[in-house]
């Protein structure tokens, strides 16, 4: 099995110039799955996207949610940002939720992509357990765990239409530490529910989730949708988890829209 590679010590994406919108990513991926849109948006905003603890030499460390807030707040508190549109998808959305309860004031707006507001089951917690407790050890990521992550990240078309892009990712999980997913896990599997809580958060959101999304089921998005008081539903069709780099057109699109027209820095700080 091949080693590791060197991690970096920080890896953020600094780029554009006006309102800032912030990208947090998901388990096993990294900034880059966030190109397309930051690359659209470039001209109009300024967008910073971060790799998180778990692509860096601090891997391992994230334990909870909380981690990951404090993380962004200090991104933003660095790149002198007061307040900002928070992108989060999958984990990264997890994070944004409860930021945006936690700091209201931090937040103009949430686009909430292929995540969920509801706690995992026991059933879930299980499962994951199963395959991702063995992995707080030294080692790459082992090819089963892989083999069984990609048909969890990747959509069915993507799968059998984009080769390139499996590969891609699968590459760089082979070159991970074990202990990177490990902490990545443990900082998402206990979150606690927080659909109800979502009534609190009043800022312009918009919700993205692929409906072939075989991480988190397309109805997750429908329940945040029915519960977020400002809130844009955008299904993408042929998208599964990694919504951005499967169908990167569609979600720029529907998020360059909703940016135009939601305002969301024209509210209330």
């Amino acid at each position: 099995m091949a080693d590791t590679v060197p991690l970096p010590a920080t890896d953020v994406a600094d780029t554009g110039d006006g309102p800032p919108v912030l990208f947090s990513h998901g388990t096993l991926l990294d900034r880059t799955m966030f190109l397309p849109q930051t690359e659209a948006l470039a001209g109009s905003y300024r967008t910073i996207a971060w790799t998180s603890r778990a692509g860096t030499t601090r891997y391992g460390t994230e334990r909870s949610l909380d981690d990951l807030v404090t993380d962004t707040l200090v991104i933003a508190d660095d790149a002198g940002v007061g307040r900002f549109v928070l992108a989060g998808m999958s984990v990264g959305g997890f994070m944004a939720v409860e930021l945006a309860l936690r700091y209201p004031e931090r937040v103009a707006g949430l686009v909430l992509m292929a995540t969920q507001s509801a706690a995992y089951t026991a059933q879930q917690r299980q499962e994951f357990g199963a395959l991702l407790e063995p992995l707080d050890t030294e080692g790459p990521i082992p090819e089963s765990v892989i083999d069984a992550f990609r048909p969890v990240i990747f959509g069915e078309r993507a799968l059998a239409e984009r080769p390139e892009l499996v590969e891609r990712w699968t590459t760089a999980w082979r070159g991970r530490p074990a202990r990177s997913l490990y902490g990545e896990y443990r900082s998402w599997i206990d979150k606690p529910d927080r659909t109800a809580d979502l009534a609190r958060i009043s800022v312009p959101t918009l919700v993205l989730h692929g409906e072939d999304d075989n991480g988190i089921a397309l109805e997750h998005a429908r329940t945040m949708h029915a519960h977020l008081p400002d809130s844009t539903y955008a299904p993408i069709t042929g998208a599964g988890h990694l919504l951005t780099e499967e169908q990167p057109e569609a979600v720029t699109a529907a998020l360059t829209d909703w940016l135009r027209t939601a305002h969301p820095w024209e509210g209330p700080a």
